[in-house]
């Protein structure tokens, strides 16, 4: 297995790191350094560029929790099932006499 890459930045002259790929993506998504700041990995860069300078950094990292899964409607005749404890109850309920 491959060794994970070590990134680093630079703010205000002061170097910050290491960090997985994962972790200087979501440095960056909370402001600590920004696209005109510098950044740089062995392997990855010839010494230290600008972030804006790397197409595609951070663009395919999951950075935030999953969606919410999707809400989907329950038609009317099946919540009238759930609002009376099920579809067989509710017909017994209302038997004709």
């Amino acid at each position: 297995m491959a060794e994970e890459k070590k990134w680093y930045f630079a703010k205000g002259g002061q170097p910050h790191g290491p960090f997985t790929e994962l972790e200087l993506c979501k440095q960056r998504e909370a402001g600590a350094f920004g696209e005109q700041d510098h950044v740089y990995c062995k392997g990855e860069t010839d010494g230290w560029v600008k972030a804006s300078s790397i197409a595609g950094l951070c663009d395919s990292l999951e950075l935030d929790a999953p969606p919410p899964p999707e809400h989907h409607a329950v038609p009317q005749y099946e919540r009238a099932a759930y609002d009376h404890g099920s579809a067989d109850a509710s017909k017994k309920a209302h038997k004709p006499k």
